[in-house]
């Protein structure tokens, strides 16, 4: 079944694959029935995917979850393939509790990211931080440029710009406090500018799943 909807092509091939081709930089995603939690249809077509099946939802708190609300002309048809989505999950029994490994690939992102305030890269097992002159004091505190092995990583996290805010991308290890410093300030921060936000998400994802299975 294909449907035409606000973000572009949805396919469902009737027995467990959804293939979305996003117009834009997210391209063609696949979604195996696993993934989903449920499908609603109401004034739309909603997929909810598990907590941990898909990186871009879980690096950016679920504030992407709009990717997977597809507006559509034909709501019959739409109901017709949440009914068909439904049948697949309940044969294969599948949970509504979070995934125990990723389910649907990130898109593909470059092994480095520059921001505002510094530029990251991923090589040989490390993310390294490299940060300019105009960068805070309390931002190079911890060396520059520093690195931090990915098996310390435990938790990514994205954020768009809000209001007078930059959006950020930010890494954690088990060793740093709760209470951080802002973006601004943070060593393991990156503030992004507007144009490269979705590039930042993009890395964030890819880096997600390099540190959880």
């Amino acid at each position: 079944m294909r449907l035409q909807t606000n973000h572009g092509v949805l396919e469902w091939d009737g027995t467990g694959t959804i293939r979305v081709r996003y117009d834009g930089p997210l391209g063609e995603r696949v979604i195996p029935v696993e993934a989903l939690s449920g499908v609603r249809v109401s004034t739309d077509l909603r997929l909810d995917l598990r907590e941990h099946a898909d990186p871009l939802l879980s690096v950016s708190g679920g504030s992407y979850a709009s990717i997977y609300h597809f507006d559509v002309a034909d709501l019959a048809a739409a109901e017709q393939l949440a009914s068909e989505i439904r049948i697949a999950r309940a044969r294969r029994a599948i949970p509504e509790t979070a995934a125990s490994t990723w389910l649907v690939a990130p898109p593909l992102a470059a092994d480095a990211m520059e921001g505002k305030d510094a530029t990251v890269a991923v090589a040989n097992g490390l993310l390294m931080f490299a940060y300019p002159r105009s960068a805070s004091r309390r931002k190079k505190s911890d060396g520059n440029p520093r690195s931090v092995s990915l098996m310390d990583i435990v938790d990514v996290e994205w954020r768009p710009r809000a209001g007078r805010h930059a959006g950020f991308v930010r890494v954690s290890t088990a060793r740093m406090p709760l209470d951080r410093p802002r973006p601004k300030h943070d060593p393991s921060a990156v503030r992004t500018a507007v144009e490269g936000e979705t590039d930042a998400l993009f890395f964030a994802a890819r880096l997600l799943t390099r540190i959880q299975p």
